[in-house]
Formats: C-alpha cells, structure tokens, sequence
C-alpha cells in the first residue's frame, strides 16, 4: 500500500484515477466482476470492477458509474486478512498513507471502517505500526466474474464521442500492455459464505 500511494503521489498534479491506473506495471494481473454489493459497486457487465493483483497489494477500480473516481488498496496481513483503505482522485495535492485509512474511517465505531460492513473481523493491522484496520478478505461470487477479455472487447467497441469518460478509463487500463487474468485465492470466502 505505502509503494501503491507513493507513486499516485509521485505523479503529475492534479493526477486523475486513469493516470494512476495507466502508470501501473505491465502486464496487469486481473480480475473483474459485474457484482454491484460493494461500497465500489460496478456498473454491469459492459463496466466492470477491476481488481489488479501486485504480490501482496490489491487494487480495484471501477470503469464507470459510482466510485469510478476512487481506487481502493488493499494489503495481505495473515490468515485471509488484508489492511485496506482508499484514495479519492483526482489528487490535487500530496497524498500519503495515512489520507488512505482516513478515507475508510469511521467514528465511532465498530466498525472501524466502511470496510467493515462487509469484510468480517475488523481489528487493528498488524502492517504499519496499526495505522490502519485488517478484515477479512473477500472475493467475488462465481456467477459475477466477468472474462478479462471482455474488457478488451469494451475498450475495442467503445465510442469517445458518446462516452469519454468511460473510453479514457477503458484506454488506461487496456492500452498500456497485456491484461492477464487471475483468480483471487480459493481460500479466500465470498460474501454468501
């Protein structure tokens, strides 16, 4: 997370999230769902949200609709637990660690965070210095998941002229090299388990 907010910070200002997301090393590891039960929900099938794997750090994104300006970051802890939290963009100005747990925080709690209503477990990280909460992770349901080259197909047929916003988004995330589709772990639960 603290390498993943350092290079959002490292960009030109203001940074939009297609920036970040075009920044992002290659090939990109993914997976996408059409799954709307998220604070991050997607916007169907067409625009999906993407989560990109990075070792231990995932992040997702959503090609359009609500919470497309947001990138969400989450970080393996132990035991099918990650740290999360989030950054709004565009960013105007520095941007740290600390605003990405400070965007999921909630007061009072439990939950601690808005993460906590639908990731389990909430406690304090273990990863830096108990700067931020650790819940359980999730992955998608099975009949949600949406084939990596759909994405392909939506950035190949999308038309700048009706849906910019959407064409740059699908541009960012397709055009700078290869999407590779991963599977989250089957360890990891779904929200119906």
């Amino acid at each position: 997370m603290a390498e993943a907010v350092a290079l959002m910070d490292s960009l030109p200002k203001p940074t939009p999230v297609e920036c970040f997301i075009e920044s992002l090393n290659r090939p990109l590891y993914a997976e996408a769902t059409s799954s709307i039960v998220s604070a991050q929900p997607a916007a169907g099938r067409r625009s999906p949200r993407v989560f990109t794997f990075h070792g231990p750090l995932i992040l997702s994104f959503t090609v359009d609709g609500e919470g497309r300006d947001l990138v969400e970051l989450s970080e393996a802890t132990v035991s099918n637990h990650t740290t999360k939290g989030e950054i709004a963009f565009p960013i105007e100005g520095a941007v740290t660690l600390q605003d990405a747990f400070d965007q999921v925080a909630l007061e009072p709690g439990p939950p601690a965070t808005s993460c906590g209503f639908c990731h389990r477990e909430e406690t304090t990280s273990s990863l830096y210095d108990g700067a931020g909460f650790s819940s359980l992770a999730l992955r998608p349901m099975p009949e949600t998941l949406v084939p990596i080259e759909r994405l392909q197909q939506e950035h190949e047929a999308c038309d700048a002229t009706t849906e910019p916003e959407r064409c740059r988004y699908l541009d960012a995330l397709v055009a700078p090299g290869p999407l590779v589709h991963q599977a989250f772990p089957e360890a990891y639960p779904t929200l119906s388990d």
